[in-house]
C-alpha cells in the first residue's frame, strides 16, 4: 500500500512538472486539426463544368500572334487553376458607340453574352469566372472607342471590388506601352491573384507555420498565467479606506449651454472605370464588372 501511494506521489509530480507542455502540445493538435479541415475545406475545389469549350483566348481583332495566343493560353490554364475561376480574352475591333453611356452598354452587352452563351464557369456552367474584352476599334483622335470592359460571374462578381478591377485595368494598361501579351498576361494574372484570395487561398499556410501558430499562442499563454501566480496580492480595494468600506460620493453635472456647429462635406467625383454593382444579362444571368476606355 505504502508502495502504491509513493508511485501515485511520482505521478503526480511528473504531470505537475509538464502540465505546461501538455498544455502546449494539446493546444498546438487542437489547433493544427482545425486549420487542416479549413485547407481542406478551401481548397478541394475542382473544374465541373463540362459544358463550356476549352479556348480561353479568342482574338477577333488580331493583335496577337499566334505563339503569343498560345502563350496567353497556357498562362491562363495555369491561372484557373490557382484562382478556381475561369478567365476568358475576347479582342474585337468593332464600332459599339461613341457616347460613354452607349459604349458603356454595348461593351457590357458584348461581354456577358459571350460568357452566357458558351457557359463558361469553373464550378458550373455559368458559374465562377472573368472575362476581358477589349476593344481595339479606333478610327481617329476624335472617334476612338477602344477600351476594355470586365464581366465578373459567380462568386467573382463580389471577388472582384471595384478597387481590385481598376488594378486589373491598370495592369493591362501598364503592359500596352511595351507589348500586347504582356498587358493582359498581366491583368490575367491579378484577376487570378484576387480569385485565389476570394476562395480562401491566403489562408493557405506551410504546415510548419500552422504548427507554430498555436504553439506560440499556447506558449504566451502559460507564461502570462505563471508571471500573475507569481504575484500574490497584499493589498485589495479597501485596504486603505477608513472603516473598511468604500463610500460612493455623489456626482452631477451642470448643463449650461449647447452649441452646434455645421461643417459641410465636401464630396469630389472621380473619373475612371464605369460599372459596379451586380445586373442581369439578356440571357437572365448575373453579371458584374466595369471598364473604361482609353
Amino acid at each position: 500500500m505504502e508502495e502504491y501511494n509513493v508511485k501515485l506521489e511520482e505521478r503526480k509530480k511528473y504531470f505537475h512538472y509538464f502540465r505546461v507542455w501538455m498544455i502546449i502540445a494539446a493546444i498546438a493538435v487542437c489547433g493544427f486539426g482545425v486549420m487542416k479541415v479549413i485547407h481542406w475545406n478551401d481548397k478541394d475545389a475542382t473544374r465541373n463544368n463540362s459544358e463550356a469549350p476549352s479556348e480561353r483566348v479568342f482574338d477577333y481583332a488580331d493583335v496577337l500572334t499566334d505563339a503569343e495566343e498560345r502563350d496567353l493560353a497556357e498562362l491562363i490554364e495555369k491561372q484557373e487553376d490557382y484562382g478556381k475561376c475561369d478567365i476568358i480574352l475576347v479582342t474585337i475591333n468593332q464600332e459599339v458607340g461613341y457616347s460613354d453611356y452607349d459604349w458603356e452598354q454595348n461593351m457590357m452587352d458584348l461581354a456577358d453574352d459571350f460568357y452566357d452563351e458558351r457557359a463558361y464557369g469553373y464550378d458550373q456552367p455559368h458559374g465562377d469566372g472573368v472575362l476581358i474584352l477589349d476593344n481595339w476599334y479606333h478610327m481617329g483622335q476624335s472617334d476612338s472607342q477602344a477600351g476594355t470592359w470586365i464581366s465578373t460571374s459567380g462568386n467573382m462578381i463580389s471577388g472582384l471590388s471595384d478597387y481590385e478591377r481598376e488594378r486589373v485595368l491598370d495592369a493591362e494598361d501598364a503592359g500596352f506601352e511595351y507589348s500586347t501579351k504582356d498587358g493582359y498576361a498581366r491583368a490575367i494574372k491579378k484577376i487570378a491573384q484576387y480569385a485565389n484570395e476570394e476562395q480562401g487561398g491566403s489562408k493557405q499556410l506551410p504546415w510548419i507555420v500552422v504548427l507554430a501558430i498555436p504553439v506560440i499562442v499556447a506558449i504566451i499563454y502559460c507564461m502570462t498565467n505563471m508571471k500573475q501566480k507569481a504575484g500574490v496580492d497584499t493589498t485589495s480595494a479597501t485596504t486603505y479606506v477608513p472603516g473598511g468600506h468604500p463610500e460612493m460620493r455623489a456626482q452631477r453635472d451642470d448643463f449650461i449651454r449647447k452649441n452646434v456647429t455645421k461643417v459641410k462635406i465636401e464630396t469630389s467625383s472621380s473619373s475612371g472605370s464605369r460599372g459596379g454593382g451586380s445586373h442581369r444579362s439578356s440571357g437572365g444571368f448575373s453579371h458584374g464588372g466595369g471598364g473604361r476606355r482609353r
